[in-house]
C-alpha cells in the first residue's frame, strides 16, 4: 500500500465528509421549517422537564452512604478491568509477534481469534 494511495483515500474521506455536512444542514433547516416536526420538539421537551425532576430525586436516594460505597467500589473495578483489558491487549500483541498465531486457547480449553484493529490519529 503506498503513501498516495493513504492520502488519495484520506482526501476521498475528507470530501465525503463535507458533502454529508451540506445535506444535514438542508436535511436540519427543512426539518426546523416542518410545523409536525415543531410539535413534537415542543413534546419531547415537556418530556426532558418531567425525566429531569425524576432524574433529581433518583439522584436523592443515590445520596445513600452504602449506595455511594457500592458506586465506588464499581468505578474501582471498571478502572481495573480497563487496565487489564490494555495489558491483554500488548499481550496478545507480543504473542503474535513471537508466535505468528492468531489464535489462543484459554482456560477452559476454547479456540479464541485475535482481530487486531488500526485507526489513524492526528
Amino acid at each position: 500500500m503506498s503513501i498516495e494511495m493513504i492520502q488519495r483515500r484520506i482526501k476521498i474521506i475528507s470530501d465525503l465528509q463535507v458533502d454529508m455536512n451540506k445535506v444535514k444542514g438542508n436535511y436540519d433547516e427543512a426539518l426546523e421549517n416542518n410545523p409536525m416536526y415543531q410539535e413534537a420538539q415542543q413534546q419531547e421537551e415537556d418530556m426532558k422537564k418531567v425525566k429531569e425532576e425524576a432524574k433529581i430525586k433518583v439522584e436523592k436516594v443515590k445520596e445513600n452512604p452504602t449506595l455511594k460505597g457500592m458506586m465506588d467500589q464499581m468505578k474501582e473495578l471498571k478502572e481495573e478491568i480497563k487496565s487489564n483489558r490494555e495489558a491483554l491487549s500488548q499481550e496478545l500483541a507480543d504473542y503474535y509477534k513471537d508466535s505468528g498465531s492468531m489464535e489462543i486457547v484459554d482456560e477452559d480449553g476454547n479456540t479464541k481469534h485475535i482481530k487486531f484493529s488500526a485507526k489513524l490519529t492526528n
